[in-house]
């Protein structure tokens, strides 16, 4: 009886879990507003006011409030990085599925709720979704359970430490959403990505891609996390990798010949890898 219990409440407790990760997902899709997020990582700290309104005509414009002055702005056109210098255009990102999928989230994750806070003056619920291999981190989420906004996210490397944590520190959300229905054309309207010789990483799938020339820049998202894999050609030939790391994002550059893939991502550093290592073999070819 005692262990027929616990099942029931485990079970529920996830069914709860999972229905807090839809609605942050319906309002990240939805729902238009403005804060300031700080990021902590490495004992350090960077402050970000952060503008997001989606659907169509959407755009999101991040700030940066500490450090060197820069921004990133993004709409249906462009990818604009803002710089002291000047402005860099890149090509839009031709976006396929969603990077927050919270029907994928159960396959690679266990889910449970750990208790609720108060964040930038909001109730949250704590999710804890913990990774169920090594090819991925577990993360800590705050989301609140009225608008489903999430408030903040939290990396936990495998002796329980938190490699860096995103949370809002003042929030103001709008209190109309975009349409649905826009957001639903929108996505219908874009094009899948052609698939690679060599597999994502486990529970991965490609989500989005961009081309610039004869670099491609492919995105990949398990649910919660996510890998950015770009492919170029060099014009020196070399058999070298390098790697560099902040907080729970890594930075693996794996050159072969003339080919080179760089991986980064919020993933453990033997993901990070093997992918830049298949990558690079694949183009190589």
């Amino acid at each position: 009886m005692a262990l027929a219990f616990a099942l029931s409440a485990g079970a529920a407790q996830a069914d709860g879990a999972l229905g807090l990760l839809v609605a942050a997902q319906r309002a990240q899709a939805t729902q238009a507003f403005e804060g300031v997020a700080v990021f902590m990582h490495d004992g350090k700290f960077d402050a970000v006011r952060v503008v997001h309104h989606p659907g169509n005509g959407g755009y999101q414009h991040l700030t940066s409030l500490s450090g060197m002055p820069r921004a990133l702005f993004r709409d249906a056109r462009e990818v604009r990085v803002e710089l002291p210098g000047g402005a860099h255009r890149l090509a839009p990102i031709v976006v396929a599925r969603q990077a927050f999928d919270a029907t994928r989230v159960a396959a690679s994750y266990q889910l449970g709720e750990a208790g609720s806070e108060r964040i930038a003056g909001f109730s949250a619920r704590v999710i804890d979704a913990i990774a169920r291999d090594q090819q991925r981190y577990s993360q800590r989420l705050w989301i609140n359970p009225d608008s489903g906004m999430l408030l903040g996210v939290a990396m936990i490397g495998p002796r329980q430490e938190t490699l860096q944590q995103v949370m809002f520190t003042s929030l103001t959300v709008a209190a109309g959403n975009a349409s649905t229905t826009a957001v639903a054309s929108s996505s219908a309207a874009a094009n899948t990505p052609e698939p690679r010789k060599f597999a994502a990483p486990a529970g991965f799938r490609l989500i989005a891609e961009r081309r610039e020339g004869e670099r491609r820049s492919l995105i990949m998202s398990d649910g919660l996390a996510m890998i950015t894999l770009y492919l170029e050609t060099r014009a020196d030939a070399l058999d070298r990798m390098t790697t560099l790391r902040r907080g729970a994002t890594q930075l693996v550059a794996r050159q072969l010949g003339h080919d080179r893939a760089v991986v980064v991502g919020e993933v453990p550093l033997a993901t990070a890898v093997d992918l830049a290592n298949r990558a690079a073999l694949a183009t190589n070819d």
